[in-house]
């Protein structure tokens, strides 16, 4: 008899379900859409199959009821499917959390740093503009930078 079991959190992308079960140290490996564990029950290796667009656990139900004497179950240290179910959703919050503050510090220095060229290019057409009324009114512009700052200076000489 085989079982898929629903958890709490739905594991959504393979990565960071892979890289749970790496941090908890459960040998696995991919298969098309698949992640074979190392856990074996009667019917061979348990697996998360991705289905409806989220990985559900496949499992024989009635391995942990029953005692099959005659083939040795990998339970590993988790002794039920929902111990290592809880333990897999555990890890897999704390990666997905670890992931989302990243992707935000890499989110606040993409937006520093549009900011900063949004007010550089705003600087620039200020700039250009005032040297270009300037000129206009027989100015002539002298740049200089001051402690980080630029000063335009508009010398005009009459006779």
């Amino acid at each position: 008899m085989s079982a898929v079991i629903k958890t709490i959190t739905p594991f959504l992308n393979q990565a960071i379900l892979c890289e749970a079960l790496s941090a908890l140290g459960v040998k696995y490996s991919l298969q098309n859409e698949a992640i074979i564990t190392e856990r074996v029950d009667y019917y061979g290796q348990q697996k998360f199959i991705f289905i409806n667009g989220r990985y559900q656990f496949q499992h024989d139900s009635s391995a942990e009821r029953e005692n099959y004497a005659w083939r040795k179950l990998n339970f590993k240290e988790w002794k039920t499917v929902s111990q290592f179910l809880q333990a897999v959703e555990n890890e897999y919050n704390t990666c997905f959390e670890r992931k989302m503050a990243e992707l935000e510090t890499e989110r606040l220095i993409a937006e520093k740093e549009q900011l900063e060229a949004e007010r550089q290019a705003f600087v620039a057409q200020q700039k250009a503009a005032i040297i270009a009324k300037a000129k206009a009114q027989g100015y002539s512009v002298k740049e200089e930078n001051m402690k980080g700052k630029v000063k335009l200076v508009l010398v005009k000489n009459t006779y």
